[in-house]
């Protein structure tokens, strides 16, 4: 009897050992004035970047689109899509070739990467930086998700990030912006997200495909 109960005893560590998984972050947590100051500070970007887009000399939208502009198309802001998390930097980064949508390839840094729990998905994103020193020194992360080609633009969209002085990054998917090709292809060629930062989750955040009609 007691061996049968020390086989039942390790049986049941083993299901809660698999069960407990890697403990990764979910998305922020903030009480209501926090949610209404970082609202207010994500819909102030998208006017800024509206007024930009709307200045002939910045703007990278084609002549003819900036007549009638009227502002990018956003999902309304959703704290369920940000993540404040660890950076887990590469300590000798490996040089990759990400691709460009007309075929070249471009070297870029894998400087490390970042890891949440997207809609109860664990997910890992690679986090990149330029391999010549004099394109400066950023970390960016493309990636695709369930929406691309869809509700976004089918070449994925970018995020930039800044590590913080605890070592985590704001991983904010509400401020996920379009490759410059989705308001112009024949001026732009834009790098694409490696396969690697593919999620398998949709992310109702951030830009919108600028012409979702066409």
């Amino acid at each position: 009897m007691m061996r049968v109960a020390g086989i039942l005893m390790l049986m049941l560590t083993g299901l809660i050992a698999v069960g407990c998984g890697r403990d990764l972050p979910g998305p922020v947590v903030m009480d209501a004035a926090e949610r209404e100051a970082w609202e207010i500070r994500v819909v102030e970007h998208f006017i800024e970047k509206n007024e930009a887009f709307q200045d002939s000399t910045q703007s990278p939208l084609r002549p003819e689109d900036i007549a009638g502009f009227e502002g990018l198309n956003y999902w309304f802001p959703d704290e369920a899509y940000r993540f404040v998390v660890p950076f887990h930097a590469e300590s000798a980064p490996d040089t990759v070739s990400l691709q460009k949508r007309r075929g070249q390839a471009v070297p870029y840094l894998r400087r490390g990467y970042v890891e949440m729990v997207v809609d109860g998905v664990d997910c890992r994103l690679w986090v990149y930086g330029p391999a010549d020193p004099q394109h400066g020194d950023y970390l960016w992360l493309p990636f695709y998700d369930a929406t691309t080609g869809e509700q976004t633009y089918a070449g994925g969209r970018y995020l930039d990030l800044v590590v913080a002085a605890d070592g985590t990054v704001d991983v904010d998917f509400n401020l996920a912006y379009n490759p410059l090709c989705d308001y112009d292809p024949d001026a732009f060629n834009c790098t694409l997200p490696p396969e690697e930062n593919r999620l398998p989750v949709p992310i109702p955040a951030g830009e919108k495909l600028f012409r979702p009609h066409e």
